[in-house]
């Protein structure tokens, strides 16, 4: 057995693999594959080693910065996605004319009163 580096599928090194010595070649090794027999160098923080076919390089390991395009919903837009639909809002008004109370009154003024106007 002889331990061998391990490769991604763009060159960079990910860790350690085990090759096996050749049954029909004694002191030849069988290297699995996306792996290398090579000497890993030193990397260094924020590094990381790319295998160019015949030696490591080092590279900086990109930084990635999340952009949020995601804007704040207006005062409107929180209250269109809290409003009950027209449909559960009439038959709000009906009952309440029906049985003398206000429902769609408390909820709507509930809602107003939550995302006020600027």
């Amino acid at each position: 057995m002889k331990q061998v580096i391990q490769l991604d599928s763009n060159g960079y090194a990910i860790g350690f693999s085990i090759a096996d010595e050749s049954p029909l070649e004694p002191g030849a090794y069988l290297i699995p594959k996306n792996c290398v027999d090579a000497e890993l160098p030193t990397i260094p923080e924020a590094k990381r080693a790319k295998w160019t076919g015949d030696q490591f390089i080092l590279e900086d390991i990109p930084v990635i910065i999340e952009q949020t395009t995601q804007q704040e919903l207006t005062y409107y837009e929180k209250r269109e996605a809290e409003y009950p639909n027209i449909k559960d809002q009439l038959d709000m008004l009906y009952w309440d004319k029906m049985n003398q109370t206000s429902t769609w009154e408390d909820s709507i003024t509930k809602i107003k009163t939550k995302y006020p106007k600027p």
